[in-house]
């Protein structure tokens, strides 16, 4: 025979919602949103690094190494992006183009009109338009604006403590 506490429940349970003192929704989360772009943003803090389309390859990569980050956004005065370079660009291009690139403005070696995301966005969405893109980097717009850059580590950082997170809560909700 079963042990009670294995079967399921009967139909009277169904009636008196105060008899369960756990549910699906409490114990998953059901119909509460993902993590955001937002979340990520407020982890990192609001430092955002960026590069003027009149700096040189040589002056960015500089920037790159004292910085210790993968890509800067290139903005125009009005911190606008109107592009993003990354160690992957200045490999690439200097591979094709010779050691001459890191002379020329870096619009030269730029990926111009960057895919952007808003803050409200959806870790999971972002996730897959990298992946998808073939791309690390991401700049975030708010009204017109850039107000972040996040990266796949921290996009897949976020989305695993949110596993993890709903993880623990399925443990839970087994135990009871």
């Amino acid at each position: 025979m079963t042990p009670i506490s294995y079967q399921g429940p009967l139909e009277e349970d169904d009636s008196d919602k105060h008899r369960h003192s756990q549910s699906i929704e409490s114990n998953l989360g059901t119909g509460q949103p993902g993590l955001t772009v937002s979340a990520i943003l407020s982890d990192k803090g609001d430092d955002v690094h960026t590069a003027s389309p009149h700096m040189t390859v040589i002056e960015v990569v500089g920037e790159l190494a004292r910085l210790r980050i993968g890509a800067l956004v290139v903005v125009d005065g009005g911190n606008v992006p109107v592009g993003i370079v990354s160690e992957r660009d200045v490999v690439q291009k200097s591979d094709t183009k010779g050691l001459g690139i890191f002379d020329k403005p870096v619009t030269e070696i730029m990926t111009p009109n960057p895919q952007t995301c808003h803050p409200t966005d959806k870790i999971e969405d972002i996730m897959k338009r990298m992946t998808d893109g073939h791309f690390r980097h991401m700049p975030v717009i708010d009204g017109g604006q850039l107000c972040g850059v996040i990266s796949i580590g921290d996009v897949v950082r976020h989305r695993m403590t949110e596993i993890e997170y709903e993880n623990l809560k399925m443990k839970q909700a087994m135990v009871g």
